[in-house]
């Protein structure tokens, strides 16, 4: 399959969006796990603790795994390891018996707390030189760009949903 001349993408700055923004929350991410291991948390540990302190409900096992993007063995490991620490519990659930729902406790929403604070210092700390209006152009740009993300794979589902 050939992929079409795109002269919008032939701009150096659009080409390399995409690539500067996963390695900047890839560094983000690095810059908070650093932080965090004083207190004990990786990576792993905390991010889906932060996750679910966000979910007003119980979450499915698989739906936070692809919101985590982690394999669904991977994360039972992990949960296993949260739950010994007491910052989630696992539950059947009951519409349907082969899934687990994942719930913070409230231990888990003290961890979840310390791993906000520790966000923010770094927010501040990375974002010392971001004026204001420099922020609020940017998350103008980033919010049309989920837009236009959000809208083609809402026309690639309704394709694939005709193409049955």
């Amino acid at each position: 399959m050939e992929l079409e001349h795109n002269p919008v993408v032939d701009n150096e700055t659009r080409r390399s969006f995409g690539y500067r923004l996963a390695r900047l929350a890839s560094m983000w991410r690095r810059e908070i796990d650093a932080d965090l291991r004083v207190f004990g948390l990786t990576d792993a540990t905390w991010r889906p603790i932060y996750y679910l302190n966000f979910s007003s409900s119980s979450m499915r096992q698989t739906d936070l795994a692809r919101s985590l993007s982690l394999e669904a063995p991977s994360l039972v490991r992990l949960l296993d390891v949260l739950e010994k620490r007491g910052y989630v519990v696992r539950e059947t659930d009951e519409e349907d018996r082969r899934s687990k729902l994942v719930s913070i406790t409230a231990q888990g929403r003290q961890v979840a707390a310390l791993v906000s604070r520790v966000a923010d210092q770094v927010t501040a700390r990375l974002m010392a030189g971001v004026s204001d209006p420099e922020l609020e152009e940017c998350c103008g740009v980033l919010d049309r760009v989920e837009q236009a993300a959000q809208a083609h794979k809402e026309s690639a589902d309704a394709e694939k949903k005709d193409a049955r």
